[in-house]
This record gives structure tokens, C-alpha cells and sequence, in this order.
């Protein structure tokens, strides 16, 4: 079962929506961007974690144009780490994931993010690829994504790693 955005909101599983019924949808709630981070190491996984090291951010700031003095980011093909503005606070009986926008695909954007475990509190972020060859400009607030969660069969024990209660995700 899937639940409806505005039940997400009301019952906190979304929080920090900056624009409830603009963002509440019929199958989730729209995540708006925060802020864009490119990747300027590389980064280790293994298989226990022991040997896990993130790779190292830095934030791209929104700046105006010249035609324009809203400030934006004109962004080059590649990948890029997004931010969302909306936090989360999992149910043990439930579980989410992230969806592109059509109006970002159309443009030649994608989106991918893993699963959001049960019991998971925090941050939310996503890997976002400019695969357009003419880029992409994107706006503060803009909204990317679009969180659905489902309902599951029963309660979890929970999500317990690293990432728990993370502010940022840098």
C-alpha cells in the first residue's frame, strides 16, 4: 500500500516541507532541492565497512546571470550529489523511495537513490545525472523528486548504521 502525500506530512514521516500543497501529491510528496555538492575525491567500499570511506563534497553555490538575477546553477553534464530541503523520520512498518519528476527526465535529467530503510531519521539526498549534452539550470527550491512510501507487512527492528540522524550529507 502506498500512502498518499498529504498523510506523510500530517503524520511527520516528511518533514520540512517548505510548500505542503504544492508538494503533497496523490502518491508521495515532492522533495525541492537545498543544495547541489560535486565530488572532489574518490570513495571506498568493502564489504563489512570496515574500509568504508566516503568520498569528499563541495557544495556549487547558486549564483545570479546576466539575463537573470534570480540566483541558479547552470550545471554541465555529469553527476552531481543533490540535497533535499525535507527530512525524514521512518516508521518501523514502513519503507520509501525516490522517483524522478517527469519534468526533469524530459529534460534530459535522472535521478537514483536507494532505498529508505524502516527507522531511518535524517537527511535526504540523491545522485542526480545531467545526461542532456546542453546541461541544465536549476533554481533554489526547485523540486526533483518525488518520495513514495509503502506501507509494509509488519514492524522492523529498524535502520542502525552510520547515516542515522545525519544533518547533512557531506
Amino acid at each position: 500500500m502506498i500512502l498518499p502525500g498529504h498523510s506523510l506530512i500530517a503524520r511527520s514521516i516528511i518533514r520540512n516541507v517548505k510548500y505542503p500543497t504544492l508538494q503533497a501529491q496523490p502518491c508521495g510528496v515532492d522533495l525541492s532541492l537545498k543544495r547541489v555538492l560535486k565530488w572532489t575525491s574518490p570513495g571506498t567500499i568493502d564489504l563489512d565497512n570496515k574500509l568504508r570511506q566516503p568520498a569528499s563534497t563541495e557544495e556549487i553555490p547558486f549564483l545570479p546571470t546576466k539575463e537573470n538575477k534570480n540566483p541558479c546553477l547552470d550545471l554541465a553534464q555529469g553527476s552531481y550529489l543533490v540535497e533535499f530541503n525535507e527530512t525524514v523520520s521512518v516508521p518501523l512498518d514502513v519503507m520509501g523511495e525516490i522517483f524522478v519528476r517527469s519534468s526533469l527526465f524530459r529534460s534530459g535529467v535522472t535521478i537514483h537513490a536507494g532505498v529508505m530503510d524502516s527507522g531511518y531519521e535524517g537527511a535526504v539526498g540523491a545522485l542526480m545525472q545531467v545526461v542532456n549534452p546542453m546541461g541544465f539550470r536549476l533554481y533554489p527550491a526547485a523540486r526533483l523528486a518525488q518520495f513514495v512510501f509503502h506501507q509494509m507487512s509488519e514492524k522492523v527492528e529498524g535502520y542502525n548504521g552510520i547515516y542515522q540522524g545525519m544533518r547533512y550529507l557531506q
